[in-house]
């Protein structure tokens, strides 16, 4: 799915034709980077993405690298890693540490590392980082409330937030909230 379906999406919920054509002549224009509230409702776009991608669905990726002095550096990664899931040699698992910049590895070697990552910059017409599982209207929900939410209409954002949760619950993508029981003192 395109990110430009995803804009005009929102823009139609905002109830905004004059946004709905502004994206879309965006669009025909795509090398240049679009400006004004294209340009916001873009950036909103990023914030969910990460959302979803950071907190709900993220996206992995797995790297065959090699090792010469048992440390991998990040910067040699084709994306830039969030979270270090699993490394594998030949043989199997292998401990590691993740460090700032690189990770240490067991010793030298080729290596599998298998990571979570964040999405790139989003570009009006690339498309989504995500599967069918996201749908457009559950990421133009959230565009929407974001978009709200920077133009300073709260109330009419969280009604947009709570139809993006719901799209979010409804798609299994929704984290459960954590408690703690209670203690008590006997």
């Amino acid at each position: 799915m395109l990110i430009k379906d995803v804009l005009i999406l929102a823009a139609e919920h905002l109830g905004r034709s004059d946004l709905v054509s502004a994206v879309a002549s965006a669009y025909a224009a795509a090398p240049a980077a679009p400006t004004g509230e294209v340009a916001l409702l873009l950036n909103c776009y990023a914030l969910v993405e990460n959302e979803v991608a950071l907190d709900h669905l993220p996206l992995r990726a797995a790297e065959t690298l090699e090792s010469g002095d048992g440390t991998l550096e990040f910067i040699r990664f084709s994306r830039p890693p969030v979270d270090v899931l699993s490394v594998q040699d030949t043989y199997g698992e292998v401990a590691f540490e993740v460090f700032p910049a690189r990770l240490r590895l067991p010793g030298s070697g080729t290596y599998t590392v298998v990571y979570t990552y964040a999405p790139a910059a989003p570009q009006i017409g690339g498309e989504t980082a995500f599967s069918d599982k996201v749908s457009a209207r559950l990421l133009s929900c959230g565009v929407a409330c974001e978009f709200l939410l920077a133009a300073g209409r709260y109330a009419e954002a969280a009604v947009w937030e709570e139809k993006f949760r719901a799209a979010l619950r409804a798609a299994g993508l929704s984290r459960r909230k954590l408690h703690v029981r209670a203690r008590r003192w006997e």
